[in-house]
């Protein structure tokens, strides 16, 4: 029978070019692409970030997969993040893994040079396959300063609102604090502290107003935060 007419070849054949495939398209956005064996232990890549080739040499490209991975997260990754590696440090513990599931993830950190920077690693079954996996390495830096340039800008925000706050609220305060001892004071010579504690009122609900217009319910994003700041400012105006 021609190999090509069988059956199981045809099938074996097209999972091969699928597995293929799939690592193909890890290699675009992942910089270090390698593929496991579970049942001999070993490890070939497909693709090695720089800095792991840099590091440790073309060592890694072949070998023993719990020597390369002991030695990456022992030598490359912070402390701090050393315990994300657990679960995929042996053999033993990734069968545990893919015997439930298809794929696991995590984000840790590393250091080059004395700098820190941000990864994902990403651990897939090729195909139905319980011996075969693809351990794929992207750089997350990017992501990272983005967020972190979110945070500062939502920080900024944060910080405008609350010296609007601090303006908006002193004043009120202020003649509250003045406005008891000015009352204190004419009630000793019996005069009518009505007017002072008019004036205690009106600032009371001034202070009662700008609380509730900071934790309205409304406040939920960047928009109605600033449109808080500027009520904030024309209620100081006032």
């Amino acid at each position: 029978m021609d190999k090509d007419s069988n059956p199981n070849a045809v099938k074996l054949r097209s999972e091969m070019e699928l597995s293929q495939k799939i690592i193909d398209a890890l290699c675009y956005s992942y910089q270090g692409v390698y593929y496991v064996n579970l049942s001999t232990g070993q490890v070939r890549s497909y693709r090695m970030a720089r800095f792991v080739r840099d590091k440790f040499g073309d060592q890694f490209a072949t070998g023993d997969y719990e020597s390369h991975i002991y030695n990456f997260v022992r030598n490359a990754v912070y402390k701090e993040d050393q315990r994300f590696f657990e679960p995929i440090l042996t053999i033993s513990n990734l069968k545990k893994i893919f015997t439930r599931q298809m794929s696991y993830a995590f984000g840790y950190r590393t250091f080059t040079n004395d700098e820190m920077h941000y990864g994902q690693c990403e651990v897939l079954k090729v195909l139905d396959s319980n011996d075969e996996l693809v351990m794929a390495f992207k750089s997350t830096d990017k992501q990272h300063q983005q967020e972190e340039k979110l945070y500062e800008e939502e920080q900024k925000i944060v910080q405008a609102m609350g010296n609007q706050v601090n303006e908006a609220a002193r004043g009120p305060l202020l003649n509250i604090i003045q406005q008891s001892k000015d009352a204190r004071e004419a009630a000793k010579r019996n005069e009518d502290i009505s007017v002072y504690m008019d004036n205690i009122h009106q600032d009371c609900e001034r202070l009662l107003g700008l609380i509730n217009l900071i934790f309205a319910k409304e406040n939920t994003d960047r928009e109605k935060i600033e449109e808080t700041i500027m009520q904030l400012g024309s209620l100081q105006e006032k």
